[in-house]
């Protein structure tokens, strides 16, 4: 049963729809597609379960001592055992409309976000009788190809993906984007709109991107470059001091292969400008970078090994004119299964954080990973890594903690896949200043069993 006139309307739409298609009354080709989640779970640690953790900038010039959650969520009890199991659903729905002539194309798509099994909260959601007012809009943009040139070229319009770079930019945003390619050259530029407010003046925070590619031979395999410069309009910091930033960001990286080899490397660097509106307050420079390297090899048809080093600058000093940690604009960063986003769990938006930080500290991973193919219904993944802040979080006191991650995959059929995870962390001693009653970090455990079905 729905849970309100607006979807009924909207699937009563989508069947008349589909009955011109099929009575050949229309010159538009429509597509469905879906990608359900659901997960079943315990934990030692409730708090990484709770939904609430995306990351968002880091208040780095009056720094708090507590992981940010964009000033509105307050402390994290992260390191502190808290046992549960949990349920959880999430799903999408996207509609694609195209023209005949495919030069043309509307997609709207819908999501369910993740929701715990029981929950009784003021929209209801999935507590005893059914859904509450769960559902959101992901994608709604229009797409055309441009007069007298190739379908190569499109502007796209409306709420999209931004892809920009994995650990600077790859949520959703409306905005304007013309996309270009030629032969093994692709481009695209594009403005953005982000979070604005209107109140006796328009207060506008805006993005305006450039990014190419460039694909070299089959060694070479892939070169990008891109920048992102950002009107960031006026925010405030956990002291509630008003500011006007200025960012930018260049990025690199490139890719190879070989018929044993395989690896990438990135280099990232932020900068830009912070202007307190209270004159009395120092305004600050932004100096902040990101380098990432991986280096693989396929040992036989079934057996991959990996390496990963990530170093993403932090600040040391909240109090000087430099903000020198990396900010993210959104992102969803896979570097563990415990604390960031590479895990079913984290798929269903259960995470801690979003972007590759913790604190205004930075971040330094290192992982051996291994993909094992047992055959084409069966997959395994592990991987063991290390996690350290870039910058002390005290004096002598930057390591996080190791983690381990284990992963089975079965591909049930073509639609449908059987998951297994399970991850374990085991803290080390700045891990201890990240606990609200300033006792020793527990080691954390997560188990689920999941499944998605995608078509």
């Amino acid at each position: 049963m729905f849970a309100g006139k607006k979807h009924l309307l909207f699937f009563l739409l989508l069947s008349f729809i589909t009955t011109l298609v099929d009575q050949g009354f229309t010159e538009v080709n429509f597509e469905f597609h879906g990608n359900m989640l659901q997960t079943f779970g315990v934990t030692n640690n409730s708090e990484s379960i709770a939904g609430k953790h995306k990351s968002g900038p880091t208040d780095f010039f009056s720094y708090d001592g507590k992981l940010n959650n964009n000033g509105d969520k307050g402390d994290y009890d992260f390191f502190n055992s808290v046992g549960t199991t949990f349920g959880l659903s999430k799903a999408r729905l996207r509609f694609e409309a195209l023209t005949d002539d495919q030069k043309a194309k509307f997609v709207y798509g819908l999501e369910v976000g993740t929701v715990n099994w029981g929950d009784k909260d003021d929209d209801k959601k999935f507590g005893l009788s059914g859904d509450g007012i769960t559902q959101e809009t992901r994608f709604a943009y229009a797409q055309f190809q441009i007069p007298e040139m190739s379908k190569d070229h499109f502007i796209r319009a409306g709420l999209q993906d931004t892809k920009i770079n994995h650990w600077v930019w790859t949520e959703t945003a409306a905005g304007l984007t013309y996309h270009g390619k030629k032969d093994d050259f692709s481009w695209f530029l594009g403005w953005y709109r982000g979070d604005e407010e209107r109140d006796s003046n328009s207060n506008d925070n805006d993005f305006f991107v450039i990014k190419t590619s460039k694909k070299f031979n089959n060694i070479i395999d892939n070169i990008e470059f891109f920048t992102v410069i950002e009107d960031a309009g006026n925010e405030e910091t956990s002291q509630n001091h008003k500011y006007d930033a200025n960012y930018y960001y260049v990025g690199l990286s490139a890719s190879f292969k070989s018929d044993i080899l395989f690896g990438n490397f990135e280099w990232i660097y932020q900068g830009g400008d912070i202007d307190f509106i209270d004159k009395s307050l120092n305004d600050m420079e932004r100096n902040a970078y990101l380098t990432n390297f991986t280096l693989g090899a396929k040992i036989n048809k079934k057996l991959k090994l990996q390496f990963n080093s990530l170093y993403v600058s932090g600040d040391d000093n909240p109090y000087d004119l430099d903000a020198s940690n990396f900010d993210s604009i959104d992102v969803d960063v896979k570097l563990g299964m415990i604390i960031f986003k590479d895990s079913h769990l984290s798929s269903c938006d259960r995470f801690v954080m979003d972007g590759p930080y913790l604190l205004d500290k930075g971040l330094i991973h290192n992982a051996i990973e291994i993909d094992y193919k047992i055959n084409d219904k069966h997959k395994l993944y592990s991987a063991i890594r290390h996690f350290m802040t870039s910058k002390d979080i005290r004096i002598n006191e930057n390591s996080i903690g190791t983690e381990f991650d284990f992963k089975y995959a079965y591909k049930y059929n073509k639609y449908l896949k059987l998951k297994y995870e399970f991850a374990c962390l085991f803290p080390d001693s700045a891990a201890d200043l990240m606990t609200n009653d300033g006792e020793k970090a527990d080691t954390i455990l997560n188990m689920i069993l999941g499944l998605q079905f995608k078509f």
